[in-house]
């Protein structure tokens, strides 16, 4: 990326849930970071976490917020489907911006966020967070070298607890195109094509998908998808949002396997090798209790002696030096989330035809089709 003058931060924080909060915590701390704004809809929360990091300014109206003169750059942390709204306010401010992903839940606005962000200059990317992992770092970082030859397959599996659907569908009324892939399985999928590189292009998917735990949320369970790539390497992925409560892993479990002509690689991310037991329940980040859990499950970090540790903190950091900076970052880009939204969605397209799909995909068609 081009070299952005170094300035004092202005950040605007849409959202004060548990992202807002962790952004908000590594940015107030942040020597860069000058003025810090908040906006929630729920006033209590927000107002709670204004007071919390020493907010300079508090409303519930977002577009009031990127307005402020002091703003020049946004973290955007709402639910999926105030995705675009803030989006397209912020590129509108001209804002350096990091989102959640999805950019949005519609295709075609996701394009159109990617195009508007384009033709402003403006520097948008979209929190994946395993891209700040030391595993997935040093497995790119391999992979890059040519360590495996040329890549012919992969496989991935995803599994996560039923808690993870029950937070996203529920904070949504609108839950026709929430589904396992788009909302859990964009992370494997961002950091699997993030490992393997640029020049691995798919081609077809070929998916189906099942809906029986999670049915009467109007959503599907599981998906599994096969992909092709351009160059004729296959990749098996898999994601299930369903298993019970009680599943000991917090949220997600991965396992990913990657052949090449020269070598094979392998990633076990099941977080079962920190099994904690106790008579006395835990507390879990969602809220429940449990008395086995998987440590270290919980994507975004833990907390330990009053601080933040993991890789969200090791993201939002490395973020605001490149908006101070200008640094180069793994984060990554909106056409890289755009990118990932699609293939998602195209993996549910295919499921609801039963049949495979060829790629690339116009996105308002994808669109019309997924909720007709």
């Amino acid at each position: 990326m081009s070299q952005i003058s170094a300035k004092p931060i202005g950040l605007a924080i849409v959202g004060c849930g548990r992202v807002g909060r962790i952004r908000g915590r590594e940015a107030r701390a942040y020597p860069g970071t000058q003025w810090l704004g908040l906006c929630d809809v729920d006033e209590k929360k927000g107002r709670a976490l204004a007071e919390e990091l020493r907010a300079d300014f508090f409303t519930k109206d977002y577009r009031e917020l990127l307005g402020r003169p002091e703003a020049n750059a946004a973290v955007l942390a709402t639910d999926e489907n105030e995705h675009a709204a803030t989006l397209f306010a912020a590129i509108d401010q001209g804002h350096r911006i990091l989102a959640e992903k999805p950019l949005a839940t519609n295709a075609g606005e996701s394009a159109k966020i990617v195009r508007a962000a384009e033709r402003a200059g403006v520097d948008l990317v979209v929190g994946y967070t395993q891209r700040f992992r030391r595993r997935w770092l040093a497995a790119r970082e391999h992979v890059r070298a040519g360590q495996l030859g040329e890549i012919t397959s992969a496989t991935t599996r995803a599994f996560l607890n039923r808690m993870v659907a029950h937070a996203r569908l529920a904070a949504n009324e609108d839950r026709r195109l929430l589904s396992p892939m788009v909302i859990s399985g964009t992370h494997a999928l961002d950091v699997v094509l993030w490992i393997l590189g640029d020049g691995k292009e798919p081609a077809e998917i070929y998916a189906r998908s099942v809906a029986k735990s999670l049915r009467g949320m109007g959503a599907k369970d599981a998906t599994f998808a096969l992909f092709t790539f351009g160059d004729g390497a296959i990749w098996s992925f898999s994601v299930s949002w369903a298993l019970p409560v009680l599943w000991p892993a917090s949220t997600y479990g991965l396992e990913v396997g990657i052949v090449g002509t020269e070598g094979v690689l392998t990633i076990d991310d099941t977080h079962r090798d920190i099994v904690l037991a106790a008579e006395k329940p835990l507390k879990a980040h969602r809220g429940d209790e449990r008395q086995v859990s998987f440590l270290e499950s919980y994507p975004a970090g833990d907390m330990s002696d009053g601080q933040f540790w993991g890789p969200m903190k090791e993201e939002t950091i490395s973020w605001l030096s490149r908006i101070a900076t200008g640094a180069r970052t793994p984060h990554a880009t909106a056409a890289e989330g755009h990118r990932n939204l699609m293939l998602t969605m195209a993996c549910d397209l295919s499921a609801k035809r039963k049949r495979p799909v060829a790629l690339p995909l116009d996105p308002e068609e994808l669109h019309r089709e997924l909720i007709a």
